[in-house]
This record gives structure tokens, C-alpha cells and sequence, in this order.
């Protein structure tokens, strides 16, 4: 574990640039010599790295020769030459330029450390010759407490206090679940016991072991220091699982590592926190307030709690993992599609979801907990019939009353590791739309089966109805003079028009189109449209029209959409009394796709637009076939030409409105590909 100090005021640059370089390293950032001076003489730094451009060298000389060799890497604009470098004190290492910051930084500084650890191995190699007894690193286990009795006294104040926090902490673990408040009474109860200046909790992560608690450490180092998994301090407690106190000679390069990392930890003695034979956590505490020695006592007890505290850590962990599970499930089970529904071994429902809520108008609140009974028939049935017998459905269809709801069930059974049943579930979709759905596919099978069978009759009738049509006029020229015979002729004459007329409606409605589009300039179409309906539609009813008043074209199947037209004045007339005022307006509407807007308006109390899809959509009554075929007709043309039929009601005013591409004026070729428009 290595602590580096960045003397620094770039904040933009070389802070977050250095930092990211140095992501493996515990790196402080420091804005001034004072904070920098106060912060070397509380905490060990293994390097120190300066901004030479925010701070200069020569205001840094008093502090630069307090330092060991190679204890500072200097970041410059630019590299000085070796003459520079060697008039530089002892302590600089390296320096490296800022624009070679995340390149070259790493490497220097893996450099200056691994000097750092061959010096102090040197230094060890010295101290082998010349030390006679090799002193020992003072670690301590409650067997080894009990025979050095000599070495550390009783607590003169006796175990009342000790005990009384025992009990109190054991109280607390059985309550709390909150870990942050765990600690901090972890840290309030070793304070009880003995008054140290600082301490702290370091909790294993899958990274290494991280503070999360502590009292009298410097925030920022408690917040980011790390302490990996083979660190010298972490690889001793998980070998010996005992108490860890900070070497006072060095033997080897791992007791040189272990007074290190303690120095940087700011403690004296590290107590392992064992749970189940691995290490979970470390606690460390420093000196007493009072610089007095520790109680054998004293140091059983704290290695005591910090056993507690392991199990109540794991208890905390699987608390929050099962209630992270528990909210993970319902939220699946809320967001579900299909309802789901389980009853525990006592037949009591266990889970309702909100789905299930939504199908069936239940409150889970008030179902959850309540008898399987509770459940509309027959779930209630198939739930126990699963749990009891075994059997599962799959794809199963019920229809629940009285709502005569259709769902569809998968039923599963619930079993413990024996094999016993706990418990049955079941999984249901509401059929609702999808037998919607199936019976207008249904319906549309049929209703194309009609429109297959109306086309052929209407072409079988029209091929007789022909002849018939020819031999009438003919007959009507041969008794020309004879009135009755006349009348009789312009009666079957009148009879095989209006026949002839609903047979054309029928193969329009009933048969594909095939349309001849043409571009044609929008005032030239509504003038001939009205044209054709004043010829055509009775005088008691009155029609007058409005151009536009611009250049604009659309592509249309004259005939056709001429007819779209007339069929939807036919439809006004034939549902309007005598004297009505019908009247054809042309608007344009631009927008991502510009459209011309024709709207046929009368006025009447019938309010057509509330029926909108019973006009659009015969319902072949064969007495008015012919006047019914009208709208569904126009609605069937226009849509061939790319546009919209709507109909609107409001006010006393009915208005239906034709939709209609407009045609870029610039355009000189119109593709029509399978009566859609395109150019």
C-alpha cells in the first residue's frame, strides 16, 4: 500500500491527469507547502510529487532537504538537462515532463519505489551483521496473552465496564441492520474500553480492504486509501488470525512492509476480523490519548468484538442481499406481462402480482396472506389441484365468471429439497384481445368469402342484365307510338339502371382496383366533380363548391375519385330532407407531407361522426344495399389514391373530408407503383 502526495494548484490539468495515471496508487492532492509539511510529519509518504510550474523549486529547498533519497518526483514543462538535474537536492528522483504525464509517471514512479524497497532491504542485509539478537515483530493471540502475563497488568478498574459493553454491543448486533450505524457503535464501544486516538474499520471488498469507518484518520486518506489482499498487513492476519502489533526492529523486508503500511494506516495494533476461517475486515487503533500501555485485558476484549463484529458484517451483507433479491423479484414480478399468482403450504396466497391485480380488479394488499378461496373459480381449484396432486397445466384455457374473463393458465408446482410440496403457482395471460383478434380475422375471412361471392354474382347478373338492357331499347323504338307499352318500357328501363347501378357498386366495393393515375391540377378536378354532381344529384337539394386559390397538383384516377365524390353527396341526399344546402370547400395543408383538403359539409341534426366506423363499414342490410355501399365505397377509392376519408360532427355541422398527397410542382415524372404514389 503506497501513499503519494501531489503538490499541486492545476485542477484542470495536471491533478486529474496525474491521478488517473496513478489509479493503483493512493494519491492526496496538496495546494500548499504548509498542508504538505503537516501532512509528512503525521503520515508516512512513500513519494512526492511536485507541479514545479504552480510551485517553484528553490521556495521548496528548506523542505526538499528533509527528505530521504529518491523521495520526490518533479513534474516540469520541460525536462532539465543532467546539469540541472544534478544540482538538484538528493531527494528528487526523476523529473517528468507534464505532456508526458500519463506515459512516463507510472513508470518513474514504479521506479522510485522499487529503489526505495532495495535500500531498505540493503539496510536489513547491514543490520543482520551487526545485530546479535534478532528482535522479534510483537504480535499477540489470546494464548500467547495469557503466558506474558508479566508483561502486561490487569485492568485496575476491573470487568464491569468491559462487560457492560459486551453485552451492550451483542444487544445491538441482534437489532441493527444498518451497517454505518454498526460501526460507528463498534467505534463508540471500543472507545469505552480505551481511549485511542484514532482507529479505524476496513471491510474487504473484491479489490482489497477500504475504511468505512473511523475516528481521528484525515478524511481524505480514510476515503481513499486501499489495503490490497496480498498487502504485508492483510497476508499476516489471514495467516495467523491473530493480534498484529506494529514492528519495532526489522528482520525482514515483510516486517519492514508491515511498519510501513501501519504507518500509513496511522495505528499501532491491527485486530483481524475472522468469519468462518477468512478475513473480512481489519480493525486498527493507535496509541491512548493518555500514551499509556495496552491491557492484556483490553486487547482480549477488542479482539473478542472484532469477532462479533465479522458475524454481524455477514449478517448485515446477507440482510441487504436477500432484501435486494426480495425487491429484484417483485420488481420482476410487477413488471410482468402475465399475472402470477402462489399459495404456500398452508394455502394461504403468498404472491399476487400487480398484473394479476390489473386482470382480475383484486387489491393485493387485501388478497395477499388471505385463503385460496378467496380466488374467482376455478384458480382457487387448479391451485390446489397442482399443489396436492402434482399436476401442471400448460396452456390452459378457463373462462372466469361472471365476467366470463378468458385466461390462459400455466400451473407449476413448488417443492423443497426433500421433494415435499410448499406451495403451488400459477401464470395467466388475459385471451381477451387475442379472441378479439381471432374473431375479426374471422370475421374478415368471411366478409372476403361475401365480397368473392358478390363479385361473381354481380358479374354473372350484369352479362344477362346487358342483353336484357339492349332488347328493352329496342322494344322502346318499336313502340314508340303505344303509351302503355311505353310506360311499361321506362318502368323495366328505370328498374335495370338502378340494378345496373348496384351491380357497379358491388364490383367496386368488392374487387381490387386497378387505377390509371394521371396528375391533374386540383381546381380542374373540383370543377368537374361538381359538374357531374349537378347533373346527377336531385334538385331538391342545393350544391355549390369553392376553389382554391392556388397552382397545385394532385395524381388521380379521374373517374374513380370523380365517383369517391359523387357517392358521398348520394349518401348526403339520401339521408337529408328535401332543401338541404350541400357545399364542397378546397383547402391546403402544408406540412412534413402537404396535403389538399376537400370537405363536403350540410347541416343537419343527425350527427354523423359519432358513427364514424358503422359508415365506413356496411352492414349489409340488402333492403338500402345500394345507398349503404356509398361511404365504404368512397372510403375504398380514396384510400387507393394514398389518402384519408374523415368525418366530423359539431355544432349542427357534418363534414366529410377528403385527404388528398399533393404532387411537387417540380416533379416531371409521377411513379405509380401498386396505386401508391410516389414522386
Amino acid at each position: 500500500m503506497e501513499l503519494l502526495a501531489l503538490l499541486s494548484d492545476s485542477d484542470d490539468v495536471i491533478i486529474p491527469n496525474v491521478k488517473k495515471a496513478l489509479h493503483e496508487f493512493t494519491v492526496y492532492p496538496l495546494k500548499t507547502l504548509e498542508e504538505l509539511e503537516d501532512l509528512y510529519s503525521n503520515i508516512p509518504l512513500n513519494l512526492v510529487i511536485i507541479d514545479s510550474d504552480s510551485h517553484k523549486l528553490h521556495s521548496l529547498a528548506g523542505f526538499l532537504d528533509k527528505l530521504d533519497k529518491n523521495r520526490v518526483v518533479i513534474i516540469a514543462t520541460e525536462k532539465p538537462d543532467k546539469y540541472e538535474l544534478d544540482n538538484l537536492p538528493d531527494s528528487v528522483f526523476e523529473c517528468v515532463e507534464a505532456e508526458s504525464v500519463m506515459s512516463e509517471l507510472p513508470v518513474v514512479v514504479r521506479r522510485a519505489l522499487e529503489r526505495q524497497r532495495l535500500e531498505n532491504e540493503l539496510r536489513l542485509l547491514r543490520q543482520s551483521r551487526e545485530v546479535v539478537r534478532p528482535p522479534q515483530v510483537q504480535v499477540f493471540n489470546r494464548g500467547e496473552l495469557e503466558n506474558t502475563q508479566g508483561r502486561f497488568d490487569s485492568i485496575p478498574a476491573g470487568r464491569y465496564i468491559h462487560e457492560k459493553v459486551i453485552v451492550n454491543f451483542a444487544r445491538m448486533l441482534t437489532v441493527s441492520f444498518d451497517m454505518r450505524k454498526l460501526l460507528d457503535h463498534f467505534i463508540d464501544s471500543v472507545m469505552e474500553i480505551a481511549r485511542v486516538s484514532k482507529m479505524s474499520v476496513m471491510l474487504r471488498d473484491k479489490n482489497g480492504f477500504y475504511v468505512r469507518a473511523q475516528y481521528g484518520l484525515d478524511p481524505y486518506i480514510a476515503d481513499n486509501i486501499k489495503l490490497g489482499r496480498a498487502s504485508a498487513v492483510a497476508s499476516w492476519l489471514t495467516r495467523t488470525g491473530r493480534i498484529l502489533h506494529k514492528p519495532v526492529s526489522f528482520v525482514n523486508s515483510s516486517s519492514i512492509n508491515i511498519a510501513g503500511e501501519m504507518d500509513a494506516l496511522q495505528c499501532l495494533v491491527s485486530f483481524p476480523m475472522i468469519y468462518k476461517g477468512k478475513l473480512i475486515g481489519i480493525f486498527n487503533i493507535d496509541n491512548k490519548v493518555t500514551e499509556e500501555p495496552f491491557y492484556r485485558e483490553e486487547l482480549e476484549i477488542i479482539y473478542v468484538l472484532c469477532n462479533y463484529l465479522a458475524a454481524a458484517v455477514k449478517d448485515v451483507d446477507l440482510y441487504h442481499q436477500m432484501w435486494y433479491q426480495k425487491e429484484f423479484t417483485n420488481n420482476i414480478l410487477s413488471s410482468m406481462s402475465s399475472g402470477m399468482i402462489a399459495i404456500d403450504r398452508d394455502e394461504k396466497i403468498s404472491i399476487f402480482n400487480q398484473q394479476a391485480s390489473d386482470i382480475l380488479n383484486f387489491d393485493p394488499s387485501h388478497i395477499v396472506g388471505s385463503d385460496l378461496r378467496t380466488l374467482p373459480s376455478p384458480l382457487g381449484d387448479l391451485l390446489y389441484e397442482t399443489m396436492v396432486t402434482g399436476k401442471t397445466y400448460n396452456r390452459f384455457e378457463v373462462t372466469i365468471n361472471p365476467a366470463k374473463l378468458p385466461l390462459g393458465i400455466n400451473s407449476y408446482r413448488l417443492i423443497d429439497e426433500q421433494g415435499n410440496p410448499v406451495g403451488a403457482g400459477i401464470v395467466f395471460t388475459d385471451l381477451s384481445d387475442s379472441k378479439k383478434l381471432e374473431e375479426q380475422r374471422n370475421k374478415s375471412e368471411k366478409l372476403k368469402a361475401v365480397n368473392d361471392l358478390m363479385a361473381k354474382i354481380a358479374h354473372e347478373v350484369r352479362n344477362p342484365l346487358t342483353s336484357i338492357q339492349t332488347f328493352t331499347q329496342l322494344l322502346n323504338e318499336k313502340y314508340a307510338d303505344d303509351d302503355l307499352n311505353k310506360f311499361y318500357i321506362s318502368t323495366v328501363s328505370q328498374s335495370i339502371r338502378m340494378l345496373d347501378s348496384l351491380i357497379d357498386k358491388l364490383v367496386t366495393f368488392s374487387s381490387s382496383q386497378n387505377y390509371n393515375f394521371e396528375k391533374a391540377e386540383v381546381n380542374d378536378f373540383i370543377n368537374e366533380a361538381a359538374a357531374f354532381i349537378l347533373k346527377n344529384i336531385p334538385e331538391t337539394h342545393k350544391f355549390s363548391k369553392q376553389l382554391t386559390d392556388k397552382t397545385l397538383y394532385i395524381s388521380i384516377d379521374r373517374k374513380n375519385i370523380i365517383k369517391s365524390v359523387y357517392y358521398l353527396v348520394l349518401s348526403i341526399v339520401d339521408r337529408t330532407p328535401d332543401g338541404t344546402f350541400i357545399t364542397m370547400n378546397t383547402n391546403t395543408v402544408i406540412q412534413e407531407c402537404p396535403y389538399v383538403e376537400i370537405s363536403i359539409s350540410y347541416e343537419g341534426d343527425e350527427l354523423i361522426g359519432e358513427g364514424k366506423q358503422d359508415l365506413l363499414t356496411p352492414l349489409l342490410d340488402i333492403k338500402h344495399l345500394g345507398t349503404e355501399l356509398n361511404i365504404p365505397i368512397s372510403h375504398k377509392i380514396i384510400e387507393g389514391h394514398g389518402g384519408i376519408l374523415d368525418i366530423k360532427s359539431g355544432d349542427g355541422l357534418n363534414t366529410f373530408i377528403i385527404k388528398l398527397p399533393i404532387l411537387d410542382r417540380r416533379s416531371a415524372n409521377i411513379s405509380i407503383e401498386g396505386g401508391r404514389i410516389s414522386g
